[in-house]
C-alpha cells in the first residue's frame, strides 16, 4: 500500500471516529457546584439576592463561526424557547460540518446553571445568598444577563480542540458599573463524546466561578 493511500485511509478512519454520533441530539447533565465553606458565607455580613437571570444568547440559523449558537434538526428559527434554554453545543462531523446538538437534560437550563454557579461564587466571595423573602433589609440585588454559554469543537488531522465560552453581565445594586464575568477554556481530544462535552463545560464553569468570586471579593457593594 502506498503512503498516499495509507494516509487517505487513515484520514477517513479518523474523520469517521471524530464524527461519531454527530447527527444525533444528545442530552447531558452537569453536576451542581460544591457548596462554599461555611466560614466564608458570612464574611462580608451582607446578603445577596439574585433577582433575575436572563438568557440573552443569540442563536443563528447558519453562523459563519462555530462559537455562535445554532441548532440542527428544526433549526434555530423553528426551535422552541424550551429547546434553546437547554442548548449548550452543536455537534460537527469530522470535516467540521454542523450536524446534531448537545442539550442539557430535562430539568436543567442554562439559566439554572448560571444561577447556581453564581450563587456559589458569591458565597466564596463572602456573601450570604438568599431569596427575596428571606433576605432581610437592604440586601445586594443582582440581575444577571447571560451573553454567552456555548461549547464547540474544531476538527484537526489527529485530534480535535473543544472550546467553551461563558459570559455574563451582572447589574448589582450599589455598584457604579456592571460587572462582566467572561471565560474561555479549551481541551484537546480524539473525539467529541458526551463525556468530552461534559468535561469542557464543567471546566468552563469552574473557571467562571473562580473569576466571579475574584471580581466579587473585597469591600461590600
Amino acid at each position: 500500500m502506498s503512503t498516499r493511500s495509507y494516509c487517505a485511509i487513515t484520514l477517513l478512519f479518523v474523520s469517521a471516529a471524530l464524527a461519531g454520533c454527530a447527527t444525533s441530539r444528545s442530552e447531558i447533565k452537569l453536576a451542581s457546584p460544591a457548596a462554599a465553606p461555611t466560614p466564608a458565607a458570612t464574611a462580608t455580613g451582607r446578603t445577596v439576592v439574585i433577582r433575575t437571570v436572563k438568557d440573552e444568547r443569540v442563536f443563528e440559523q447558519a453562523p459563519t463561526v462555530a462559537s455562535t449558537p445554532s441548532l440542527g434538526f428544526e433549526g434555530a428559527l423553528q426551535a422552541s424557547d424550551a429547546v434553546k434554554a437547554r442548548a449548550v453545543a452543536r455537534k460537527r462531523g469530522g470535516f467540521g460540518m454542523a450536524m446534531g446538538d448537545v442539550l442539557l437534560e430535562n430539568g436543567q437550563t442554562v439559566v439554572g446553571l448560571v444561577r447556581e454557579n453564581l450563587s456559589t461564587a458569591f458565597q466564596q466571595a463572602g456573601y450570604r445568598v438568599a431569596d427575596e423573602g428571606a433576605a432581610g433589609s437592604a440586601p445586594v440585588v443582582v440581575d444577571v444577563h447571560v451573553k454567552q454559554f456555548w461549547a464547540w469543537f474544531q476538527p484537526g488531522f489527529w485530534a480535535i480542540t473543544l472550546s467553551a465560552n461563558i459570559e455574563t453581565r451582572l447589574d448589582i445594586s450599589g455598584a457604579a458599573a456592571p460587572t462582566t464575568v467572561s471565560v474561555h477554556v479549551e481541551n484537546s481530544g480524539l473525539a467529541a463524546t458526551e463525556g468530552a462535552w461534559l468535561e469542557i463545560l464543567d471546566k468552563a464553569l469552574v473557571a467562571y466561578r473562580a473569576q466571579a468570586a475574584s471580581k466579587l471579593s473585597g469591600p461590600p457593594f
